[in-house]
């Protein structure tokens, strides 16, 4: 019996180290540029759990948002859900960076996406994401 709770012991042990490796500190650019409402969704989510893997002194996040992606910002006005998504994402730090060129495209301005600032908004977002990487974030298109 004894040899049964040393194995399990042990057994639970090196599993939890299986998990317990530390991540350095990461700068990286999500790259969210889709109109499918589901795969946004399912990057906010990637986003979360990213955060929540590293703690949020140990990641720096940006995504930029252009093409039908611009929509899930859209109707955040009117959607609660996405209102709390967004709104977590921000609380944790996250900072979403709006493509000028789709604002221009959509005949919109910022001020018809959910809560975002002219500050947010940069000329174009795929020389935003090369700026980025060269800045020496990692890139990542969910």
């Amino acid at each position: 019996m004894n040899l049964v709770r040393l194995l399990l012991t042990l057994a639970l042990t090196l599993s939890t180290h299986l998990y317990a490796a530390p991540y350095e500190p990461q700068q990286v650019v999500y790259h969210i540029n889709y109109g499918d409402q589901g795969r946004i969704s399912e990057a906010m989510n990637n986003m979360a759990n990213h955060i929540q893997a590293l703690g949020e002194a140990n990641v720096d996040i940006k995504a930029v948002i252009h093409g039908k992606a611009i929509e899930y910002f859209i109707d955040a006005n009117s959607d609660q859900a996405k209102q709390i998504t967004l709104d977590s994402l921000r609380l944790s730090d996250v900072q979403f960076i709006i493509c000028g060129n789709t604002l221009d495209g959509y005949k919109i301005t910022h001020s018809d996406l959910y809560e975002v600032e002219e500050e947010d908004v940069v000329k174009a977002g795929l020389p935003e994401i090369v700026h980025l990487q060269q800045q020496g974030y990692i890139y990542v298109r969910p």
